[in-house]
């Protein structure tokens, strides 16, 4: 007697189970952190932001470094960089106006959404922008029809129309 081969369902093999369709509508993997909130002193929380990004981005130190250096016009080097990322060395930071060439180049904006957080406000990145004015345009139609709906219904009840 021949051995029965079994079948693979290909739609069960790629089919997600509960407690990963959980995880993946999970709310707070959206929401963005209170960086007011937390307790690591700033500077540290700022480190651990550019260490990040370094990590993340993709280019090696010494490839950010040259960037930078291009952007600013002084040299930053590779040793900077880590300088600026060791917690050992805390007199040590990156100068603030570094901060938005470092940010384009690694693509990564933690840094200074902490820094916007720490002060008790909220970033918002530049392709947000339409986002945002989108949003204010439809409650300022949502406005206008509600204020169109209170003037008609006025004008009938002045005019004695029943609705």
């Amino acid at each position: 007697m021949a051995k029965r081969k079994t079948k693979i369902d290909v739609a069960k093999e790629n089919q997600l189970n509960l407690f990963e369709m959980i995880e993946e509508i999970n709310p707070k993997k959206f929401a963005k952190e209170d960086y007011q909130k937390e307790t690591k002193p700033l500077g540290l929380r700022i480190k651990d932001a550019i260490s990040e990004a370094i990590k993340n981005c993709g280019l090696k130190r010494y490839e950010i470094a040259g960037r930078m250096s291009e952007y600013l016009g002084m040299e930053i080097t590779e040793s900077m960089l880590n300088a600026y990322t060791a917690e050992s060395k805390e007199g040590y930071r990156m100068p603030a106006e570094y901060f938005p060439i470092f940010c384009k180049i690694t693509k990564d904006y933690t840094m200074l959404d902490i820094l916007v957080s720490a002060s008790g406000g909220r970033m918002v990145k530049s392709d947000e922008i339409y986002l945002l004015e989108l949003g204010r345009l439809s409650q300022a139609e949502k406005a206008i029809q509600k204020k169109k709906r209170q003037l008609t219904n006025e004008w009938n009840g002045l005019r004695g129309d029943v609705q």
